[in-house]
């Protein structure tokens, strides 16, 4: 008995030892807008990525295209794109993506979202800036 127990504590160790360097830290955005756009053909305005689904901005010229393109009634904020970076999400149909951004002790940021499935026409969308002081990569792949 004194052997299974001390092979499960033994096992237990490992495991969690080998999980030390996986650490993920979520990260909050620094600013968030998101809503709905009832017409479909404007989520092509939406940055393509190299990396991921999910789409970043690197300029403020960008920032600003991508306001006009989705008519946004708001004016987009002034970004310092050397300390910051914007990413954009969107989802099909009148659902909204929640975003979720982890950062590991590389400096690899994971993005993702979780949304409602429900069809219809349009798109949801969010628009967040982060800090990107510690980000180095972004799903494994390096920044532009």
């Amino acid at each position: 008995m004194r052997i299974l127990i001390l092979s499960v504590m033994a096992g237990s160790l490992l495991l969690a030892m080998s999980n030390v360097g996986n650490a993920q830290e979520a990260v909050k955005p620094v600013q968030h807008w998101g809503g709905l756009i009832k017409e479909s053909g404007k989520r092509a305005a939406a940055p393509k990525s190299k990396v991921t689904w999910v789409g970043y901005l690197t300029s403020q010229a960008a920032l600003e295209k991508l306001f006009d393109a989705w008519e946004l009634k708001k004016k987009p904020p002034r970004i310092d794109f050397k300390k910051q970076i914007v990413f954009v999400q969107t989802c099909g149909g009148p659902n909204l993506p929640q975003p979720i951004y982890t950062l590991d002790a590389a400096g690899d940021l994971k993005a993702d979202n979780e949304h409602t499935l429900k069809g219809g026409p349009g798109f949801g969308y969010t628009i967040d800036v982060l800090d990107r002081a510690r980000i180095k990569s972004i799903q494994g792949k390096p920044l532009e």
